[in-house]
C-alpha cells in the first residue's frame, strides 16, 4: 500500500512539473508569434534596409532578436525603444519618413519589458546576392534531354508528383480560335476553322502573318509605354509627335522576327548603333517618349524607373531619394544610372516626303551635351544637388558587375550631325525653291493675262457707255420684238436635266496620288471615306491636279462632325496656282449654321452678301451642288436652291476641299462638264459682286508681280549655293563656296528691297537698302553677309534655367559618348541574370493567362522564388541559345499539350480540384477576357469592315474608323472610350492589363455603335434564304467557334421564331461571355 502511494506521489509530481513546462513552453512560443506577427514586421519594414541583411549601419543589424541582443539595446535602459520614441529629428529612428505608430511602440515596449522573446530557431536575412533572379541564367537539369516538348514534360513531371490529372486537349475550332486571338488578336474565318492543316503547320503560317506584328506589337506597347503626344494646343509637352514610328518599328520587328536583344539595343541605342538608318533610329522613341516639357529631372527619372522595370523588372525608382529599402540597389546606383542618360536629348529630323517638321518628321534620340554632369541628389531632391563629385555612368554595383564594360565614345557619320546634308533633304529644300518659283512664274502671267483682259474690259466698257449716250440723244427707245414662234406668257415644256461628262469623280474609298496634292498631317482614309481628324484654320486640304473648265457642274457629298467653333465645310474652286486666289462655298454648323459664298483675293478672304441660313447639324450628311457658267454660279444644298451670284472674275483653276476649324467626312465628290442646255437662275440685284473687293490690275501690279519672281529666283539660286557649300565643306564634293553663297544672299536681299520699293510705305528705306547693296556687289565686298547653316532638324527644348539639361550649342555633336550602348550591352549579356527572365515571363502571362513571377515589374528581394522556377529559367535559356527569336518560343509554348488542355473544369478530377482549384500547376488552360483592342478588332472582323491597312500616324477614334485598334491615337488627353471601358493600357505604366468587371461594359456591348452595327453587318453576311436552323448553326459556327448543344439550338430557333431580325440573334450571341473570352 505505501509503495502504491509513494508511486502516486511521485506521478503528481511529475504531472507538475511536466504541466508547469508545459504552460511555459506555450506562454514562450505565444511570445515568440507575438514578435512574429506583430514586431518583426515592423521592424522590417522600417528598419531592415539600414539594419539588415542589405546594410548594418553602426555595425548594427535588426533581423534576428539575438543580434539585437548581442549589441545590448533590448536591456532595461532599452536603446531601441529610446531611438523610436525621440523627438529629436538627429536622434529619431528610422530618420526618413513618418515616426513608428503609437501602437507600433506601445507593442515594441511590451515585446522588450516582456523580455523580448524571439523564436529559437531565428534566422537572418539571406544575402541579398544570393536572391534567385540575381543568379545567371543555367538549364536545370533534366530539361536538356527531355525529347518531349520540355513544357509538358516539366508538367507531368509536377502532375505526377501532386496527384493531379490534366484536362484533355480542347476541341479543335476552340483551339484555332486561341491561336488566333492568342497570335493575331482576330478570329479565325470559318474556312479556317475548317482547315485540317496540322496545328504546327497552322502556328508558323499565322506567326508568318502581318496581323501578328500588330497583336503583339500592343503587347510590347503596353510594357514599353506606348503613348503619342499630349499638350496644349499644338505645343508639345509630353511624348512627341511622330512617335508612331517607333510603333511601325516594334511591329515590323516582330514581324521580321528580330531578335529580342535587338530590339532592345536599338530602342535604348539606335542612334549611336545605327546612326544612318531611320528604321532604326525610330525605335528611340522609347526613350523619347519619357520627354516631359517642364521638368529634366522628371524626365529622366520616368526613364530610369522604366528602363529598369521593361527590361530589367528591377525599381530602380526606389532608390532615387536613398538606398533602396529591399533590394541591393544603394542611392549612388541611382545616380550611376541616370549617368547613362544624361548627355541624351530628343530631336526631330526631317523625313522623305514633305520637310514640314510639324506634319512629317522622325522623333528620335542623340547625345546632345557631352558634357552635361550627373550629380547626386540629397533625398532626391534636385536642390540639394552634391556638385562636389562628378559621378560616372556605370551599372548597379550587385548585378552582373563583371558584364558592364565602361562605354566607348562612337564617331557619328556626317549626316548624323549634320542632317541637312541628306540628299532627299537637300532635293526637298530645292523642291521647295522651285514651288516658289514656279508659283511666282504663274502668278506673274496671271496678272498680265488680266491686266489686258482688265484693259479690253475698261476700253469695251468705255465704247459702250459712248453709244448708250448716242443711243440716248437721239431718243431711241424701241420695244424689242418677240421672238418668232413664240406666244406671250407661253412656258416651254420642262426639259429633263442633262447631265455633263465627268472631269473627275472620287468616292475617297481610297487615297488617289494622281488626282489629289494632300496638304496636312490630319487626313485619314478610313471606313470607305476621307476624314479630317482635327480641326485647322484651312491649314489641311486636298488640292486637285486636275483644273476645271469655265462651266461646270460640282456635288459634293460630307459631313461635319465637330470642330471648336466655326465648324465650316466645303469646296474651293478657280483655285490658282499660287493658291491665293479662289472662290469658296461652305456649310457652317456655328450658330444656326447657314451656307456662305466668299472669294479668298491674293491671300485675303472676302465675304460675300451671298448667304443662305439653313440649319447644319453635327454628323448628318449633305450634298452641296454647284453649277457654275461664266461669271454666274448657282448653289444647292440636298437639291434645294439656295442662292445665285455674279462671281467678280473666273479664272479655270483647281478645287480644294475646305475643312475651317472642323472635323468633317468627305463622302464623294463629281466634278462635270455644264451641259450648254441646262438653265441657271440669274443673280439678283441683291447678289452682286462686291466690286471694290476684286483689285484693279494696274501696271504696277504687274511690275510688283515681276519683282516678286525676280525674289523667288534668287532664293533659289541662295539655297543652291548653300547646298553646294555645304557639299564642298563636308563632302568635297562640287566647286561650291561660302563666299558665292554670301554673295546669292545679297541678290536676295537685294531683290527683297526692290519688291519693298513698290511698297509706298517702304520706299524710302527700301532705296537707302538698294543703294547699299548696289555698292556692296560693285566693290564685290560679300564677307558681312553671314548666313545660318540649312536645318532640317529641331531639338525639343526643355523650358529650364539649368544649362546641363539643355543641348550644348554649335550644332548637333560629332560623337556620341556611348553609354547607352554599354547599357544596351550589359543588359543583353549572357551573365545578364535579368533580362532574358522579364522578357519569358511576358510572353508567358500573354500566352497562359498568369505569369510564371507573379510580381512582373519586380524580380526583386519581395519576389519570393517562382514554383515554376525551373521551366521559367529552361524558357529563358532557348531564347538566349535560339539568337533570342520570340518565334521559337511562341512555337514551343502553342505546340505544348500544356497550352492546347481544355479551360473548362467540367469532367476535371475531383481531387484535382479540391488540390489545385486555383490551376497553379497549369493542369487546364486558363480562360481570360479579350484585352480590349482584341474586343473591337473582332467585332469588326467578323463584320468584314476591318482595315487591316497596316502603319501610318494614328487616326482619331470614333464610331466611323475601321482601322485596327493599335493605331489609335492613344495618350493622356486622347484615348477610345470604347477601349476605356474594357481596360484599356494606363499610358503611364502598363505592365500586366487589369480585368475589371463593371456594368458599362455590358451596356457597351448591347448599345455602342460598334457592337450593334457589327451585329447587323454580320447578319447580312448570311444568306437570306437559309433555315433557322443552318443559320443559328452557322452564326455559332462564326462567332463562338462551335456548334450549339442541342438545348441551346432549340433554345435558339425558339428565339428566331419570335425575334425574326437576325441581327438581333447576332447582338445575343456577341454579348455572351463565351466570346469575350479567350477559352
Amino acid at each position: 500500500m505505501m509503495l502504491l502511494q509513494k508511486l502516486l506521489c511521485r506521478s503528481l509530481v511529475l504531472l507538475i512539473v511536466f504541466g508547469v513546462l508545459a504552460v511555459n513552453t506555450s506562454r514562450a512560443e505565444s511570445e515568440s508569434d507575438h514578435y512574429l506577427t506583430d514586431i518583426k514586421p515592423v521592424l522590417k519594414e522600417r528598419c531592415f534596409a539600414c539594419h539588415g541583411a542589405l546594410k548594418q549601419e553602426s555595425d548594427l543589424r535588426l533581423d534576428t532578436v539575438l543580434a539585437m541582443r548581442d549589441h545590448d539595446i533590448l536591456g532595461e535602459d532599452s536603446e531601441l525603444l529610446a531611438r523610436i520614441t525621440s523627438t529629436d529629428d538627429d536622434d529619431r529612428m528610422p530618420p526618413e519618413g513618418e515616426p513608428l505608430k503609437a501602437h507600433e511602440i506601445a507593442a515594441i515596449k511590451k515585446w522588450i519589458a516582456g523580455g523580448s522573446p524571439g523564436p529559437a530557431e531565428e534566422q537572418p536575412e539571406a544575402d541579398p546576392k544570393s536572391h534567385w533572379a540575381f543568379q545567371r541564367i543555367e538549364r536545370p537539369e533534366g530539361f536538356a534531354i527531355a525529347k518531349a516538348n520540355p513544357i509538358d514534360a516539366y508538367f507531368a513531371a509536377r502532375h505526377k508528383a501532386e496527384g493531379l490529372v490534366s484536362q484533355p486537349e480542347a476541341p479543335r475550332t476552340i483551339l484555332l480560335r486561341r491561336l488566333y486571338l492568342d497570335l493575331t488578336g482576330l478570329p479565325p474565318t470559318v474556312e479556317q476553322l475548317a482547315s485540317t492543316e496540322p496545328l504546327p503547320k497552322i502556328i508558323d503560317d499565322v506567326l508568318n502573318s502581318p496581323q501578328y506584328g500588330e497583336r503583339w506589337g500592343r503587347h510590347w506597347m503596353d510594357v514599353w509605354r506606348y503613348s503619342d503626344w499630349y499638350g496644349l494646343g499644338n505645343e508639345v509637352r509630353d511624348s512627341q509627335k511622330h512617335i508612331w514610328r517607333w510603333r511601325d518599328w516594334i511591329v515590323n520587328s516582330l514581324n521580321e522576327n528580330k531578335g529580342y536583344d535587338q530590339m532592345v539595343r536599338e530602342m535604348l541605342a539606335g542612334d549611336e548603333i545605327a546612326p544612318n538608318d531611320p528604321n532604326v533610329l525610330a525605335a528611340t522613341g522609347f526613350l523619347a517618349r519619357s520627354w516631359f516639357k517642364f521638368n529634366r529631372t522628371s524626365w529622366l527619372d520616368n526613364t530610369i524607373e522604366h528602363t529598369g522595370k521593361a527590361f530589367m523588372g528591377l525599381t530602380m525608382n526606389c532608390a532615387k531619394c536613398h538606398d533602396h529599402k529591399y533590394d541591393p540597389i544603394t542611392h549612388l546606383d541611382y545616380y550611376q544610372f541616370r549617368a547613362i542618360f544624361e548627355p541624351h536629348q530628343v530631336r526631330v529630323d526631317a523625313a522623305p516626303g514633305s520637310l514640314d517638321l510639324a506634319t512629317n518628321g522622325l522623333t528620335r534620340v542623340y547625345d546632345g551635351n557631352l558634357g552635361a554632369a550627373t550629380d547626386l541628389h540629397a533625398r532626391g531632391e534636385e536642390s540639394k544637388a552634391d556638385k562636389s563629385t562628378r559621378i560616372s555612368a556605370g551599372s548597379p554595383a550587385f548585378l552582373a558587375a563583371a558584364s558592364w564594360q565602361p562605354p566607348k565614345p562612337i564617331e557619328l557619320p556626317l549626316e548624323a550631325w549634320r542632317p541637312a546634308l541628306q540628299s532627299f533633304v537637300q532635293d526637298g529644300l530645292l523642291a521647295q525653291a522651285q514651288a516658289k518659283v514656279t508659283a511666282a512664274e504663274s502668278h506673274l502671267e496671271n496678272m498680265k493675262v488680266q491686266k489686258v483682259t482688265a484693259d479690253k474690259k475698261a476700253a469695251a466698257d468705255k465704247k459702250v457707255a459712248a453709244d448708250k449716250k448716242k443711243e440716248l440723244a437721239k431718243g431711241e427707245n424701241e420695244k424689242p420684238a418677240s421672238k418668232p414662234g413664240t406666244k406671250t406668257g407661253e412656258k416651254k415644256p420642262a426639259a429633263k436635266p442633262a447631265v455633263g461628262g465627268a472631269i473627275f469623280v472620287d468616292d475617297f474609298s481610297k487615297a488617289r496620288p494622281d488626282l489629289w496634292e494632300l496638304v496636312g498631317n490630319d487626313w485619314r482614309y478610313q471606313g470607305g471615306l476621307l476624314s479630317l481628324t482635327k480641326p485647322s484654320l484651312d491649314t489641311n486640304w486636298l488640292r486637285s491636279k486636275t483644273t476645271h473648265p469655265q462651266d461646270f457642274e460640282l456635288n459634293l457629298k460630307f459631313q461635319t462632325t465637330g470642330g471648336n467653333r466655326w465648324k465650316s465645310a466645303g469646296i474651293r474652286f478657280d483655285v490658282d496656282q499660287s493658291g491665293t486666289n479662289s472662290h469658296f462655298v461652305y456649310a457652317s454648323a456655328y450658330g444656326s449654321g447657314k451656307v456662305h459664298l466668299a472669294h479668298t483675293i491674293e491671300g485675303k478672304d472676302v465675304y460675300t452678301t451671298a448667304v443662305a441660313n439653313r440649319p447644319i447639324k453635327l454628323n448628318q450628311e449633305y450634298t452641296l451642288n454647284l453649277k457654275v457658267r461664266g461669271p454666274l454660279i448657282n448653289v444647292a444644298l440636298d437639291g434645294e436652291f439656295l442662292f445665285a451670284y455674279n462671281l467678280p472674275r473666273r479664272q479655270p483653276g483647281a478645287v480644294q476641299l475646305l475643312a475651317y476649324d472642323a472635323i468633317a467626312d468627305f463622302y464623294s465628290i463629281e466634278v462635270r462638264h455644264l451641259p450648254t442646255e441646262t438653265s441657271l437662275k440669274e443673280a439678283s440685284e441683291k447678289s452682286k459682286p462686291i466690286a471694290a473687293n476684286a483689285p484693279v490690275i494696274t501696271a504696277s501690279v504687274v511690275e510688283l508681280a515681276a519683282a516678286k519672281l525676280i525674289l523667288a529666283k534668287a532664293e533659289y539660286a541662295f539655297t543652291k549655293a548653300r547646298i553646294d557649300a555645304d557639299n564642298a565643306a563636308y563632302r568635297e564634293t562640287g566647286n561650291g563656296s561660302p563666299e558665292y553663297a554670301r554673295r546669292m544672299l545679297l541678290e536676295v536681299n537685294l531683290a527683297s528691297a526692290r519688291v519693298d520699293l513698290l511698297d509706298s510705305k517702304k520706299t524710302a528705306k527700301a532705296a537707302e537698302t538698294i543703294k547699299k547693296l548696289d555698292a556692296d556687289r560693285t566693290a564685290g565686298n560679300f564677307s558681312g553677309y553671314k548666313y545660318n547653316p540649312l536645318t532640317a532638324s529641331a531639338v525639343s527644348r526643355l523650358k529650364t534655367p539649368n544649362k546641363d539639361a539643355l543641348p550644348a550649342g554649335n550644332g548637333y555633336p560629332k560623337t556620341s559618348s556611348g553609354r547607352r550602348t554599354a547599357l544596351a550591352n550589359w543588359l543583353i549579356h549572357r551573365d545578364h541574370p535579368l533580362t532574358a527572365r522579364v522578357a519569358v515571363n511576358h510572353i508567358w502571362t500573354r500566352h497562359f493567362g498568369t505569369p510564371l513571377v507573379e510580381s512582373v515589374a519586380d524580380f526583386g528581394l519581395r519576389a519570393p522564388k517562382p514554383l515554376h522556377q525551373d521551366l521559367l529559367d529552361h524558357l529563358a535559356v532557348e531564347l538566349i541559345e535560339s539568337g533570342w527569336d520570340m518565334k521559337h518560343l511562341h512555337r514551343l509554348m502553342l505546340s505544348s499539350k500544356t497550352w492546347q488542355r481544355s479551360s473548362s473544369n467540367l469532367g476535371a478530377d475531383q481531387k484535382t480540384l479540391a488540390a489545385d482549384g486555383s490551376n497553379r500547376h497549369y493542369w487546364r488552360m486558363n480562360s481570360r477576357r479579350m484585352e480590349a483592342q482584341v474586343l473591337r478588332d473582332s467585332l469588326l472582323h467578323l463584320a468584314g469592315t476591318l482595315d487591316l491597312t497596316p502603319g501610318g500616324a494614328p487616326v482619331t477614334a470614333s464610331a466611323n474608323v475601321r482601322r485596327r485598334s493599335l493605331y489609335f491615337f492613344h495618350s493622356r488627353d486622347g484615348r477610345s472610350k470604347f477601349l476605356e471601358t474594357f481596360d484599356d493600357a494606363d499610358v503611364f505604366a502598363c505592365y500586366q492589363r487589369s480585368e475589371s468587371i463593371v456594368p458599362q461594359q455590358a451596356l457597351a456591348m448591347m448599345n455602342s455603335q460598334t457592337a450593334t452595327a457589327s451585329a447587323k453587318q454580320i447578319a447580312a453576311a448570311f444568306k437570306s434564304d437559309m433555315s433557322s436552323e443552318a443559320f443559328v448553326r452557322a452564326a455559332f459556327l462564326k462567332i463562338l467557334a462551335r456548334q450549339p448543344a442541342e438545348a441551346e439550338l432549340a433554345e435558339s430557333l425558339s428565339y428566331s421564331n419570335e425575334q425574326t431580325q437576325r441581327e438581333h440573334f447576332i447582338h445575343v450571341l456577341l454579348n455572351l461571355n463565351e466570346f469575350l473570352v479567350i477559352r
